[in-house]
């Protein structure tokens, strides 16, 4: 739920323009290798992915390198062709954003034509050159839970079922700041009984080996974050709610690196510890920086409660049983 649906003008401009062009990738991909070694996930998170012409060669650059390469697709340009292209280049995971597979409610949340039956298609694609290739990357189907949709998303994970290769990961919605109000009125979610039960029906599928992305934690906070939220309609920008108490602290500053807009980060709502490109550091001796000792222990210390899927604290066993799960 990004804003390009709803930015306009200048806004719109400084949202689709970076200082970290494509030019820039090949070699912040051998930096990550020389920090991280083998097995490292690397996430492209840029709009529509698909839309790069360099995408491929990225892929095969990180295969090549030992990195596991993963991005998130709404499907529109995936043809039989391109996912054959994406397995045989290595490709690690493909998340690709659905919201139901009813296109009554998908192509209200994504308003393109004949969107639903192209991503599903785009899908189906993806696990054919998978079990064509024998190769062994997955397919992550992602859902936002909107007022609109909060059933959809059982219905998705019935749908695909437990098919080799197949996850699912559920995003509850979040405002941004300056989402228009008719737009937050359309997909906030009214019902927290629904949002409740639909929780409750996640924990079902998962204890019946569907392979979802979202830890016991990430339920909780998922309903916690409405049942505080309503009161004042909150933002993930302006009005963060904050975690029990009782919840562990959070270890993204140790595990994960966030280049944005050519800005070295441990977390988004964290200040920068390097920027690329500009900077004479290469993203070790950025990792291994004081600034970055000092920001890495500000995240330890934080208490906010995130629950976008690249933020949210999720256990490394966690990840160890969905991947041997789907591998």
């Amino acid at each position: 739920m990004c804003e390009y649906g709803f930015l306009k003008g200048e806004d719109y401009r400084k949202r689709i323009h970076s200082v970290f062009t494509d030019d820039l990738m090949p070699r912040t991909l051998r930096e990550i290798a020389q920090l991280c070694g083998r097995g490292t996930v690397v996430t492209y998170i840029a709009g529509e992915p698909t839309m790069s012409k360099a995408l491929l060669d990225w892929v095969r650059q990180a295969s090549a390198l030992g990195l596991d390469f993963r991005f998130t697709t709404n499907g529109y340009l995936i043809d039989e062709a391109y996912a054959h292209r994406l397995a045989t280049a290595g490709v690690f995971n493909v998340g690709v954003s659905l919201e139901s597979i009813d296109p009554k409610i998908n192509e209200v949340i994504r308003p393109y034509p004949n969107g639903t039956a192209i991503t599903m298609q785009a899908i189906e694609h993806l696990i054919k050159a998978r079990e064509r290739l024998k190769t062994r990357f997955s397919i992550n189907v992602k859902t936002v839970l909107t007022h609109l949709n909060l059933e959809s998303f059982g219905e998705i994970v019935r749908y695909y079922g437990k098919r080799d290769g197949m996850m699912y990961t559920p995003q509850i919605y979040e405002p941004l700041e300056g989402t228009p109000a008719e737009t937050v009125d359309l997909l906030y979610v009214k019902d927290l009984n629904r949002l409740e039960g639909v929780a409750a029906d996640i924990r079902i599928l998962k204890a019946s080996g569907y392979n979802i992305h979202v830890t016991e934690q990430g339920l909780r906070e998922l309903v916690k974050l409405y049942r505080e939220g309503q009161k004042a309609r909150f933002t993930s920008i302006d009005k963060p709610m904050l975690m029990e108490d009782s919840e562990p602290v959070c270890n993204i500053g140790t595990d994960t690196l966030f280049i944005q807009n050519g800005e070295v980060k441990l977390c988004p709502w964290h200040p920068p510890i390097g920027r690329v490109p500009g900077g004479a550091l290469t993203l070790e001796q950025i990792w291994k920086a004081e600034i970055t000792r000092q920001v890495r222990q500000a995240t330890r210390d934080c208490r906010r409660l995130c629950n976008m899927s690249c933020l949210r604290r999720t256990p490394l066993v966690d990840k160890i049983k969905t991947f041997l799960a789907i591998a």
